[in-house]
């Protein structure tokens, strides 16, 4: 398990990569922020009433990207660009997933490989708040790069606040207005 902590190979995962950044942005940097938004999504959900299991969906936040220790970061246009390619790339993050959790003990990788996969499928509450989140950090992202004169960085931003404007889950209809303004 020792070998596990020490190991931040996460921390030296640009995201990316190849494309100009004013600011270059690991995926521990871009997991942090996406556990720090869950947070502030969660309590608010909690604040308004809506149930909501924050540890767990902090937890999910934490290992959400983990896979990239081993892929690297995988530009959305090529991970999506058809329903083959972004199932051949899950299929193989399946794979490596075990690998990325094999220094902690067999009920710790359990653990971490079942949030990684609900976060995957996005059907639970949860997932949903992480997915949401993970958007949230690329708008943050987008909006700092665009406020420096990234015009790279515009289209993504636009389409991410579109998509988040539009997302109708019951949950985030609650909170939409207090996140966007």
């Amino acid at each position: 398990m020792f070998d596990h902590i020490l190991n931040r190979s996460i921390a030296h995962v640009t995201r990316f990569s190849g494309k100009p950044q004013h600011f270059q942005e690991s995926v521990a940097e871009h997991s942090f922020f996406v556990a720090y938004i869950v947070s502030i999504l969660c309590s608010l959900l909690k604040t308004g009433g809506e149930p909501v299991d924050q540890e767990k969906a902090l937890s999910m936040a934490l290992v959400h990207d983990m896979e990239e220790t081993f892929s690297g970061d995988i530009l959305g246009p090529f991970k999506h660009h058809s329903p083959e390619v972004t199932s051949a790339i899950r299929k193989v993050n399946q794979e490596v997933i075990q690998e990325t959790f094999r220094d902690l003990p067999e009920t710790l990788v359990r653990h971490f490989v079942s949030l990684w996969n609900e976060e995957g499928e996005g059907k639970t509450k949860e997932a949903q708040i992480v997915k949401t989140a993970d958007r949230l950090s690329l708008l943050a992202k987008c909006a700092e790069e665009v406020k420096v004169g990234n015009d790279f960085f515009k289209e993504m931003y636009d389409s991410q606040l579109t998509f988040l404007k539009e997302y109708k889950e019951p949950w985030w209809q609650k909170i939409q207005h207090q996140v966007l303004g």
